[in-house]
């Protein structure tokens, strides 16, 4: 069962919430759209991905940002400040005290701010989330080039030197998505980790700008942070970065449900979890 909720202030944003009949106590994972892409996701991703997830006994709420689908622009909240709004509508109604947050690209990195804003937040979901370049970035950039050959080296000493004179780091994704300076993002993680945040941290092939090596994440986050067991990591370089193809999106689909059920909420089975049946909300019934 699916149904209509308008939240915030005015209920001027709008999500979906799945597994509405499941126990009081169900937990959630909280889906923001991603970019521009309204709350069912690319390629209907969060609406697959919600229906699993009921099946599994675990709730989904996707929405719509300030801005995006049917949520309206002055909805007074920054992104933000919208998901934080979510969490409070969903803890007011269901009763829930901890959720999920993430997704793909701008989605991951509200996941990232949200952990930090709120204790709520038991867990991260980073498609496609913050690493920065640093050296394993150049290694692993050399070391393709070199296994292509002389033609292509100086194809790529061409286009470096026809770009000498521009700005290094211009247009760079943590400038275009407002990460923190590599020192923050170490402390944060640090911090997030001493909480006992689980996160599950995929690099798609779509992200090759900047990211090509798993070893990156060592060096963005430290290597206590690489080798901690509450942090899943994955590099896929043979998917995009919206999952086009349906066996790319049947195996993120896996991957998700099996991190939620064993490392966010292991203790949520529906077959462990008999409990009441969770309030009803205040919304509109979906067709």
């Amino acid at each position: 069962m699916e149904t209509i909720v308008r939240f915030g202030p005015g209920a001027r944003l709008v999500g979906i919430l799945s597994g509405a009949g499941l126990p009081a106590d169900a937990p959630v994972l909280v889906l923001p759209n991603a970019g521009l892409v309204p709350r069912a996701g690319p390629f209907r991703l969060h609406v697959q991905l919600a229906n699993r997830l009921a099946a599994c006994g675990l709730r989904a709420f996707r929405f719509d940002l300030p801005g995006v689908g049917e949520s309206a622009r002055d909805a007074g909240l920054d992104y933000r400040e919208a998901t934080l709004a979510a969490l409070d509508y969903l803890q007011a109604n269901l009763r829930c005290t901890r959720f999920a947050v993430g997704g793909v690209c701008s989605a991951a990195d509200l996941g990232w701010i949200a952990a930090l804003s709120n204790d709520r937040v038991a867990g991260v979901m980073m498609l496609d989330g913050m690493c920065y370049a640093g050296p394993w970035y150049r290694f692993a950039r050399v070391a393709a080039a070199l296994r292509r050959g002389p033609r292509h080296w100086f194809g790529v000493a061409t286009r470096r030197l026809l770009r000498r004179n521009r700005t290094r780091e211009s247009n760079r994704p943590m400038d275009i998505r407002n990460w923190p300076p590599l020192d923050r993002a170490r402390t944060q993680m640090k911090a997030l980790l001493a909480r006992g945040v689980r996160f599950l941290c995929i690099y798609s092939g779509g992200v090759g700008d900047y990211f090509l090596d798993t070893r990156q994440f060592g060096w963005t986050f430290g290597a206590s942070a690489a080798s901690d067991p509450n942090v899943k990591l994955h590099h896929w370089p043979d998917c995009d970065h919206t999952y086009f193809a349906r066996v790319h999106r049947e195996r993120l689909l896996q991957t998700v449900i099996t991190w939620l059920m064993e490392d966010v909420f292991p203790a949520s089975a529906p077959q462990e979890r008999p409990g009441a049946v969770a309030p009803p909300l205040e919304h509109e019934p979906m067709a």
